[in-house]
């Protein structure tokens, strides 16, 4: 059955400023339920173009070329430790595996597996081998998580004793535009009883999306700006 949480703000402006943002989300556990952990997802851009290298001879190439397409654009997951409870560092952890075999079929894997199910892998140079899929997305997940893009954090969400719920998910410089969703998944003893979501819309603003439009609706004058702009740089 559904629950409900707050975002503390439904929309994000990024300016030519923007460097990052905090989304706080707060909420009330239903009753009975002793578990929670958060999902946000922000829009894929399309296919992802990857490259693996190896050694030839002497020197490092690119010796596998990918394409992965179906992968969201952010991925970020808070997880609640009931030891810890959202202070200070967590030498516990939080086992994904048990976490996914109790969600079942009720709702969508939760971390990497997730990427690995909704995604879809085709080799640019040869055939897919076996267990490829799973290493290409463990390459990627790295680089998205590098760029804050993707990751999981196993101490975020706080529950105080009257059951109130409250964390931040970090949204980085490099966030996507567009639409993003956040679903809170309540557990009782490792058994799902209820999901929240909300939506949080991130959009370009003041010059950003004044270029933006510019690029989309008239890309010979846009053409024309940059390049007047690189002459005067050069020039400078």
């Amino acid at each position: 059955h559904e629950s409900s949480t707050r975002v503390a703000t439904r929309r994000v402006p990024i300016s030519y400023t923007f460097s990052g943002h905090q989304v706080f989300l707060y909420g009330q556990l239903p009753p009975g339920s002793n578990g929670v952990f958060a999902v946000m997802e922000g829009p894929g851009s399309g296919e992802a173009r990857l490259m693996k290298k190896g050694r030839v001879v002497l020197f490092w190439m690119g010796v596998r070329q990918y394409e992965l397409a179906h992968a969201p654009g952010l991925y970020l997951v808070n997880l609640h430790c009931p030891i810890c409870n959202g202070q200070g560092e967590c030498p516990h952890g939080t086992d994904l595996r048990s976490v996914n075999e109790a969600l079942g079929s009720a709702t969508d894997p939760v971390g990497p597996d997730a990427i690995l199910e909704r995604t879809s892998l085709r080799v640019l140079n040869g055939e897919i081998e076996e267990g490829e899929h799973a290493e290409v997305v463990e390459g990627f997940w790295k680089l998205q998580a590098h760029h804050g893009l993707y990751g999981l954090n196993e101490n975020a969400i706080r529950v105080t004793e009257a059951g109130t719920l409250y964390h931040v998910f970090e949204l980085p410089a490099e966030a996507p535009e567009g639409k993003y969703r956040i679903l809170t998944h309540f557990l009782r003893d490792d058994t799902l009883v209820a999901i929240a979501r909300n939506d949080l819309f991130v959009r370009q603003s003041g010059v950003i999306a004044w270029l933006s439009r510019l690029a989309e609706r008239h890309a010979l004058t846009y053409g024309g700006f940059t390049v007047a702009i690189a002459l005067l740089a050069g020039f400078l």
